[in-house]
């Protein structure tokens, strides 16, 4: 309603102002439909239409407001009375428009502060708006109304989250989503960008596959942001249309029009902005011109640096000037509070210096004329009726809003101009006059300007207001605080318990009208002071005396009386009755001339923004009563459900003392009252608790707690009504009584029966000890009984006969755990009992057994013998019963079995007799024995074919175990002379093992399982009863000799098997065949030991040149490749080899036996020859070697050329033939120079490429020496141009050819006509010197040789495509590199220009000099119309006017002047009136006399030499 709706207008919701709206909407210019109620028609000191000023109508229209027209773009108290400078000084105009917007501003005064709030418009009117809701109840005639409800918020759509978002928050949360699509975005974006720098860059053509591409992808990102719903990064359907258009027109322009629009709009920008910052580059001292030079950029941007045509002259004839004061008849106020506060200095320096009037009122003047020099005004106070003149003298320091400027009546304008004022009174303009003393027309009968004073309010606390319960408290800050009061209609409450604790003054022209909000908790009322009468009303200032008056006088004070300021003062009654914060804020006060102050706009934001509130809590238009609800105190929840009554006790672990919790409400401290009532004896006392998590009463005495009152750090309150009861707990006591267990038959007394009487609370612990008395140095056995009952009995029956002592010694219960001393002490006299049970100390009890086996149960008797024992055998629910009589020893076996039935068998001691003949039950005396019916059964898992192991690996055999585990197996190797046999145990394996069971074999052979045992006797499955082990046999490699040649056959012991020659650099070396054996495929290491051919211990291993490691993969078949890349003794020898089974490498010996060719030879040799190398090489006639590569160092690479330059006219082509022998007995020589190694004689073909035509290859035989001189045919060497030559190929003697150039581009032509250069050899060119020529075009063709400044001279080129020209500019001389055949320079300043030399920039040293082509620059003419200034001139009709024209050139002289006329609707200049033409004037000034109205301005000079501006 605040936040997100606008405003709805009167009329759309059935209200109607109090009043004739007619009245309203003919003051407001609006009609009935859309009227703007915070408009300044509706503002009546601040109407902008002259209807409105001095409109008369009932106090009801006056004080008509809509509620919710200041929201959210309200005007601080800063500029309540205009901005610095403010034209009219009236108070800001708010329209009531949607909150998001920011408030119009509809005068110029006030143009900053309405910026700045309407920056912040929106989101102070989404606080205000919802920390200040309006209530409905307020919406009365006359009164603030408020906005409707706001409507229910749309249900979310389907399929679309509650967030708004397509995509779920459990899937991915909002922030993420906006930052997973920022990321496609930036990507796609620079995506984009990269495909088009890329398309510029590489290709000129246009890309439909890019178009295509992109115009989907943005086409689905925007359909994915329109779809999505993402927060803040939603768009609608309109707008997805339309980036999808833009998108596509973007691509369009980019990547499939040849000439984009783009390109046609960017490149003039570009291209001025690069010559602008070369331009100022240049003009850096020295460095400049070196680091921009002649570029073609600045040549074609070039702009003089002045305007050679300056000055114009304009006349104007101006009309009479008119002054009116206030035109729309508004009303003004002033602020005294600020008048008083204006520095001492301003009243003597306002005439000398302008001051900013921020806080005063500025009446306008509307002037339309000539600038004023002087206003006077009459000003008649309120106070007195006098009436005095004052005079402005410095206009010029008064603000001026210029409307409109009327250029063709020269300093003419429309303007007002504002009169500041400090005074109340009546304002009326008297006369204003210009700089000649020409006084201006004023508004006949007009009505004075009233300026009241400025009306406001504030609030202030009401002294003796307060109760004396209330305890209501001023603090520093000025906020007041006051406890929570009593209903009134509760008894016993007291009768000013609604009295008003703030009361509101406003002070202003009468009648006044206040607004006030008093916000509760949240809740927002609106309070209108309008119709309350107000409980005092004065004047703000004593009036004047009236004595010595006459009537006139006391007539005309009378009639200004009403305009005084007078103060009235409101009570604001409350009951308090809520506890919390209760702000009443003063919105606004309004006058009768409709005057509205805002007064707490700015402290509205400060008061519902939380921390910021306490800093406007003392404004005097912000009063804060903090309403502190009552304390209360009561025992917490946790003590009041536990056991009560609570229990005191001394025992270490129970407590004597608690700490009784308690629950606070309030702030804190708190001071608690209570009561402790024990009996007729009460204690009245007190605590106070800091901390109300914590708050506890230590009670340590018995007794009824009661809590009394409690109070806190503002107020008192209640208490609960529960009660807290401590008791103290005695301590427990013990009677003991025992009385004898008498057997005839056992002899006398077998025991005690022991009876406990207890006190306390249970449960009961007794601890006691008991000692036989007939072995005196025997230690007591401590014993332990344990009850719930106050009365308890239990039987003491020992089993040795003698007296016991049974000494009782400490008693616990509930109350104390820590027991209690107790003494008693009881002794009883004991015959022995019989006891028999099952002996574990002289063996073990046998629990597993077979069928037919037999088992030895060992028992233990205890007593007077002989013992006659009584026992049972339990199984399969079949009982047997056995006695064994007579039994005199006290160990004893009892044998059970053979057994023939397998299962569980169970043993009872039933009962055991002594020698007198006492029986006695033996209860759980008992023994159970599992009967298996055999043992386990074992074999071997063998694999088929056995088990095959490596060398010097461990084989486990794998064995299969049914049975009881752990089980002992027994196996032997077949064969083995020592008949060892070998154990191993199967241990019981895990409940989720799947692992099988192995043995250990003890090297190859066969083995045999003889035994499977646990305790019992098991069985071997006889057809898995042996298992094989084998070992796999070792890898190996060996050259295969067929195909190789043993070196030396007298010497077969010491000779090695070699593989035939090769020579250096062959592409078929040969290879060598291996043997393999194993189980492939084999990986096999291999040393190459290499000797080069200059080594003299060439096959000694230990002078090698070089000795690698090699590892190669091996299938079956194999070779090794042997190498032939450098000549010399290469030896191979294989060291070690692995398969597939055997991982790790096995080493082979080095075997070069001959014995036996088929033998496994390890170790080949390998010779390699030495290829012809040469290079071709280039020499002066001398003998001196040039600065080139040869076709060896250089191979695959691009040579520098050889080059000589030639005059023009020295080529063959051009010249004779006796020119050209002289020039060629200085030519290089080329010579052929072989390697000393190779082995003549020898044979070369060079390979030569003609500056035309295809390439011819040379051959060169039976060449002897190691150099050769090659000779080139003259018909390839005799024109002008570049052309190559290189080595292809050499042979030897032997037959081996060194190839320098790949054999496939030979005889194919040249192959650097493209972008590939010749491979190697030699390049040798021939250069004509370069020439230069003015261009038929350029001013440079001039034969007077005389240019102008800005003129560009050309000079056409000849030569290579790549100069170095030479100039020299008013004495300075530079050389600048030219790539094109045009060469240009901008005259840019007026001297002397010379081309000196042009040389090729590849051979600085061809060049050629010029003397002919020398130029002068001269300036371009200027002429200065009125001094060269642009002069308008204000003159009366009739009036004369010289204007002069002064000329700078070289005469004579030839000019055009012209006279336009005045455009009064744009201010420019208009049509051509007249137009002269003054030719041949020698003198450099001419004179014309005009009184027409007019622009005079010159449109072309021309001097002797040059013109302005240029044909």
């Amino acid at each position: 309603m605040y936040g997100r709706h606008s405003a709805t207008p009167v009329g759309s919701q059935g209200l109607k102002p109090v009043g004739s709206p007619n009245r309203i909407q003919r003051r407001s210019g609006q009609g009935p439909g859309s009227p703007k109620f915070s408009s300044p028609q509706f503002q009546r000191g601040t109407d902008t239409t002259p209807q409105s000023s001095n409109a008369r109508s009932s106090f009801a229209e006056r004080v008509y407001q809509i509620n919710g027209g200041r929201r959210g773009n309200a005007v601080g108290p800063g500029p309540l009375f205009g901005s610095p400078g403010s034209p009219s000084g009236q108070f800001p105009e708010i329209p009531l428009s949607s909150p998001s917007r920011g408030a119009p501003v509809t005068q110029s005064g006030l143009r900053d502060y309405s910026q700045q709030r309407a920056a912040e418009g929106q989101g102070s009117a989404s606080r205000q708006g919802e920390a200040l809701p309006q209530d409905p109840a307020d919406a009365q005639p006359g009164r603030n109304r408020a906005a409707p409800p706001p409507p229910p918020p749309p249900a979310p759509s389907k399929g679309i989250s509650q967030s708004g978002s397509a995509i779920p928050t459990s899937v991915l949360d909002l922030p993420s989503q906006r930052m997973y699509a920022l990321a496609i975005l930036v990507l796609l974006l620079a995506w984009k960008l990269y495909d088009a720098i890329d398309l510029s860059l590489e290709s000129d053509t246009p890309s439909l596959y890019l178009f295509l591409k992109w115009s989907i992808l943005d086409t689905a990102l925007w359909s994915a942001g329109w779809r999505l719903h993402i927060p803040r990064f939603s768009i609608s359907a309109r707008a997805s249309a339309l980036l999808t258009a833009a998108s596509v027109f973007l691509n369009l322009n980019l990547f499939l029009l040849p000439v984009s629009i783009f390109t046609l709009a960017l490149k003039p920008m570009a291209i001025g902005v690069a010559s602008g910052c070369m331009r100022s580059i240049k003009n850096i001292p020295w460095i400049g011109p070196k680091l921009v030079g002649d570029s073609d950029l600045l040549i074609d941007s070039f702009e003089l640096n002045e305007e050679h045509i300056l000055g114009r002259h304009t006349i104007h004839i101006l009309p009479h000037s008119l002054a009116h004061m206030n035109p729309h008849g508004r009303g003004f106020c002033i602020d005294e509070a600020a008048k008083h506060s204006e520095p001492w200095y301003r009243r003597f320096t306002s005439g000398l210096i302008s001051h900013q009037h921020g806080q005063q009122t500025a009446i306008p003047i509307l002037i339309n004329g000539t600038h004023p020099a002087s206003i006077t005004y009459a000003h008649t106070s309120f106070e007195t009726g006098e009436k005095q003149l004052h005079v402005v003298k410095n206009v010029n320091n008064l603000q001026i809003d210029v409307s409109t400027v009327y250029p063709t009546l020269g300093n003419w304008v429309l303007a007002t101009y504002y009169l500041p004022v400090k005074e109340t009174g009546a304002y009326e303009l008297h006369s204003v006059k210009d700089a000649k003393g020409l006084e201006f027309r004023t508004a006949t009968h007009a009505p004075p300007t009233i300026v009241v004073a400025r009306p406001s309010a504030r609030l202030q606390w009401r002294a003796g207001s307060a109760n004396s319960g209330d305890n209501f408290a001023i603090g520093s800050d000025g906020q007041a605080s006051i406890c929570q009061r009593v209903d009134p209609d509760t008894p016993g409450a007291s009768e000013s318990s609604q009295d008003g604790l703030v009361e509101a003054i406003a002070e202003g022209y009468e009648p006044l009208e206040m607004t006030i909000v008093r916000l509760v908790n949240g809740h927002r009322e609106t309070i209108g002071l309008d119709s309350i009468k107000p409980r005092l009303t004065e004047d703000v200032a004593p009036p004047a005396a009236r004595d010595g008056l006459n009537a006139t006088q006391r007539a005309a004070l009378e009639k200004w009386t009403k305009y005084r300021a007078r103060r009235v003062t409101y009570i604001l009654s409350d009951a308090f009755l809520r506890p919390g914060e209760y702000v009443y804020k003063l919105e606004s006060v309004r006058d009768a001339a409709n005057h509205t102050m805002h007064l707490s706009d700015a402290g509205a934001n400060s008061m519902f923004d939380g921390d910021k509130a306490k800093s406007s809590s003392s404004a005097p238009y912000l009063s804060r009563i903090q309403v502190h609800r009552r304390p209360s105190v009561e025992w917490s929840g946790s003590i009041l459900q536990g056991d009560l009554p609570l229990r005191l006790s001394d025992d270490r672990q129970r407590r004597s003392r608690y700490s009784l919790p308690l629950r606070l409400s309030g702030q804190g401290p708190w001071t608690v009252d209570y009561e402790i009532a024990d009996g007729s004896d009460n204690t009245r006392e007190t605590k106070t608790f800091a901390v109300a998590d914590k708050a506890a009463i230590d009670a340590g005495k018995p007794g009824v707690y009661r809590l009394l009152g409690v109070r806190d750090k503002h107020c008192s309150g209640a208490s609960g009504n529960a009660n807290v009861t401590l008791v103290h707990t005695p301590k427990p006591s013990i009677v003991v009584k025992a009385s004898p267990i008498t057997a005839r038959e056992c002899g006398g007394e077998i025991g005690a029966q022991i009876e406990l009487e207890l006190t306390g609370r249970p449960p009961f612990t007794i601890h006691y000890r008991e000692r036989n008395l007939r072995f005196p140095n025997s230690k007591p056995i401590s014993r332990v009984v344990r009850t719930h009952q106050r009365r308890h009995n239990f039987k003491v029956t020992p089993d040795l006969a003698g007296t016991y002592e049974l000494v009782f010694y400490r008693l616990d219960d509930d109350n104390y755990p820590s027991g209690q001393k107790v003494d008693a002490t009881i002794q009883q006299s004991v015959h022995a009992q019989p006891s028999a049970k099952l002996d574990t100390v002289s063996g073990d009890i046998p629990s597993n057994a077979c069928m037919g086996q037999s088992l030895a149960l060992p028992v233990r008797f205890k007593g007077q013998g002989p013992w006659d024992l009584t026992y049972a055998v339990v199984h399969e629910n079949r009982r047997r019963t056995m006695t064994l009589e007579g039994v005199t020893d006290e160990r004893h076996t009892i044998e059970l079995g053979p057994f023939s039935d397998a299962g569980e068998y169970t043993v009872e001691l039933v009962q055991v007799t002594d020698g007198n003949k006492c029986a006695r039950d033996l209860l759980d005396v008992s023994a159970t024995v599992s009967i298996r019916e055999s043992g386990p059964r074992a074999g071997f898992q063998c694999p088929e074919g056995g088990i095959r192991i490596l060398d010097g690996d461990q084989a486990r055999i794998p064995v299969q175990v049914v049975g009881e585990f752990p089980v002992e197996l027994k196996y032997r190797k077949i064969g083995d002379k020592s008949d060892r046999t070998f154990r191993a145990s199967i241990p019981r394996p895990s409940a989720h093992s799947t692992q099988p069971y192995y043995v250990l074999a003890y090297g190859p052979g066969e083995y045999e399982l003889t035994a499977a045992d646990d305790f019992c006797p098991g069985t071997v499955d006889a057809a898995s009863s042996r298992c094989v082990v084998r070992v796999e046999p070792k890898p190996a490699a060996w050259f295969v000799t067929d195909g190789l040649r043993y070196n030396d056959v007298t010497k077969r012991d010491s000779g090695v098997w070699q593989l035939g020659d090769a020579c250096e650099g062959t592409t078929s070396p040969g290879s060598i065949e291996l043997g393999l054996s194993g189980s492939g495929p084999w990986k096999i290491q291999y040393s190459v030991e290499f000797w080069a051919t200059s080594n003299p211990n060439s096959g000694d291993s230990r002078f090698a040149d070089r000795s690698t490691q090699h590892t190669s993969v091996a299938l079956q078949p194999s070779t090794l490749k042997v190498d032939a890349r450098e000549p010399g003794l290469y030896r191979y020898t294989l060291t070690a080899v692995h398969d597939e089974r055997y991982q790790a490498f096995q080493p082979l010996a080095a075997n070069r036996d001959a014995s036996a060719p088929g033998g496994n030879v390890t170790v080949v040799e390998h010779r390699v020859t030495k290829s012809p190398v040469a290079e071709l090489r280039a020499y002066l006639p001398d003998g001196t070697p040039l600065d080139v590569s040869s076709s060896q160092s250089t191979f695959r690479r691009k040579q520098r050329a050889v080059k000589h330059c030639l005059a023009p006219g020295q080529s063959k082509n051009e010249g004779d033939a006796q020119t050209w022998a002289k020039v060629r007995d200085h030519l290089p020589v080329f010579r052929i120079e072989f390697d000393k190694q190779g082995k003549p004689p020898f044979q070369a073909w060079v390979e030569v490429f003609p500056v035309s035509g295809p390439s011819e290859v040379v051959q060169v035989h039976d060449i002897e020496s190691f150099a050769e001189v090659v000779s080139l045919p003259e018909r390839i060497a005799s024109k002008i141009g570049r052309y190559h030559m290189r080595l292809v190929k050499t042979r030897d003697s032997r037959g081996c050819e060194h190839q320098f150039v790949d054999p496939s581009s030979v005889g194919l032509g040249r192959p650097d006509r493209g972008s590939k250069a010749i491979e190697g050899g030699i390049e040798i060119e021939y250069i004509e010197a370069p020439t230069a020529r003015p261009a038929p075009s350029s001013p440079a063709a001039n034969p007077s040789k005389d240019v102008c400044v800005g003129d560009i001279l050309a000079f056409d080129l000849r030569g290579l495509n790549s100069w170095n020209v030479e100039y020299t500019y008013n004495g300075f001389h530079r050389t600048t590199p030219v790539s094109k055949r045009l060469f240009r320079r901008i005259a840019d300043v007026p001297g002397n220009f010379t081309l000196n030399r042009v040389c090729h920039r590849s051979t600085n040293d061809c060049c050629s000099n010029f003397a002919d082509l020398s130029y002068a620059v001269h300036d371009i003419p200027r002429v200065l119309v009125s001094g060269g200034k642009d002069v308008y001139q204000d003159i009366l009709e009739g009036d004369m006017v010289e204007i002069r024209m002064d000329l700078v050139g070289t005469p004579p002289f030839t000019f055009t002047w012209q006279r336009r006329g005045l455009d009064y609707e744009s201010g420019g200049a208009g049509k051509v009136l007249e137009s002269h033409t003054v030719k041949d004037l020698d003198a450099f000034s001419y004179t014309i006399t005009a009184s027409s109205e007019g622009t005079f301005e010159v449109t072309f000079v021309q001097d002797r030499y040059c013109q302005y501006p240029k044909a």
